[in-house]
């Protein structure tokens, strides 16, 4: 089962309660540096820092700030879980979701049954952007769970069912749940096709809309670069019980599919808040526009071999959260060459990543009237010494 939790606050209270009376079985961290020589480790502190330096400790838009997201990862007990399993299992599925964020993952058995589970605790900041973290479909983080238990032999991570006021409120607006909680979902005909070397229109739609995806900050971006790629969008009835978008192929349409029958990745409630957030922002802008405008001279000559090629190195980028070219040699060389070398190769001829690794973008903390950012001091006060603040204040006292 997977459980998410919102802090609103430092990361201190979270860990302190994780690692008080040595409850911790064990930690892992991602994108957190642990001194080897240090027995107790205060990654709080940590991403407390991160969050100040990239300003996302004040609130946003009026919004109370959202500081990190808590997810526990508690196994079946009937599996039996060892300590080691969950944490392959736990470190997995973060190293998948939050490869650019800092995580803390603490583990503990202190339950009824003595039963291993994991706490996940991510800060709200992602280090190479800077931008605060946007709240993941947790029906999509439950599902990608799911499928890393099953593939690990141990059962299927199945959130528990509504009850009381919940279930009540689902029975009076029932909303029926997507055909799969996979984020990539290709049928039978498709694979089937795509493995002959055939030609697949899903497959070809399905590669334009995942160009698009990568590289528009707005649903109207969106919408135009597929236009330009020979693919219409529009809205699916309003009687459906899911809303959606219908992809078709401009030249065929009745060659039409829902965003949704493709995975989640591609249907209107996955994207919709993704768009207006300003985008993946995954690559520089060198790299959006020299993927627009291949894909762009692609579909103008017909030549599908190209958005193809395009549509994996596109692929690649987004599954391994390269951010430059070193990130894809180093994929190779972990991978010992399986990692598709001619996609890496093409992402090289064609400069979709720089040659370095783009420094984040720090920005300054943007207060409320009135109000200082933490650290920050007035700036008639900038000048003074504390001993003269503390000497001020006892002559005020004297004088009264």
């Amino acid at each position: 089962m997977l459980k998410t939790i919102a802090g609103h606050t430092s990361a201190r209270d979270i860990c302190r309660y994780l690692t008080r009376k040595n409850r911790a079985l064990a930690s892992d961290y991602i994108n957190i540096d642990v001194p080897e020589s240090v027995r107790e480790f205060d990654w709080a502190q940590a991403m407390d820092a991160t969050r100040r330096s990239f300003g996302n400790d004040l609130p946003w838009r009026g919004k109370r700030v959202r500081t990190y997201k808590h997810y526990v990862v508690s196994p079946d007990p009937r599996d039996g879980v060892s300590l080691e399993a969950l944490r392959n299992l736990a470190t997995s599925w973060a190293q998948e979701h939050f490869s650019e964020y800092e995580v803390a993952i603490v583990y503990h058995n202190d339950n009824e049954h003595g039963i291993p589970h994991a706490h996940v605790v991510v800060n709200n900041t992602n280090i190479e952007t800077g931008r605060r973290l946007q709240d993941p479909d947790p029906k999509a983080l439950a599902a990608s769970l799911q499928e890393l238990a099953e593939a690990q032999g141990l059962t299927a991570l199945k959130p528990p069912q509504a009850t009381g006021v919940a279930a009540r409120a689902q029975r009076r607006s029932p909303k029926r749940a997507p055909e799969t909680y996979r984020s990539e979902y290709v049928r039978r005909a498709e694979q089937e096709l795509t493995e002959r070397g055939e030609y697949s229109w899903t497959a070809d739609i399905r590669a334009r809309v995942r160009i698009a995806r990568m590289i528009s900050r707005s649903e109207e971006e969106f919408r135009s670069i597929l236009g330009t790629m020979g693919v219409t969008v529009s809205d699916n009835s309003p009687k459906a019980e899911r809303r959606d978008w219908i992809y078709a192929l401009a030249s065929h349409p009745l060659r039409r599919i829902s965003g949704e029958r493709m995975g989640l990745a591609y249907g209107r409630e996955r994207l919709e808040p993704l768009l207006r957030s300003g985008g993946a922002r995954r690559l520089e802008d060198a790299g959006e526009r020299a993927i627009a405008a291949i894909a762009k001279q692609a579909v103008a000559v017909g030549n599908l071999a190209e958005l193809r090629s395009l549509s994996g190195a596109v692929a690649l980028i987004e599954a391994s959260h390269a951010r430059c070219l070193g990130d894809l040699d180093a994929l190779l060389v972990k991978d010992g060459g399986r990692a598709t070398p001619q996609l890496v190769g093409y992402v090289k001829a064609k400069a979709l990543l720089p040659e370095e690794r783009p420094a984040p973008i720090l920005r300054k903390p943007v207060a409320k009237s009135g109000v200082r950012p933490i650290g920050s001091r007035r700036q008639d006060d900038a000048g003074r010494h504390p001993r003269q603040d503390v000497q001020d204040k006892r002559r005020e006292g004297s004088e009264r």
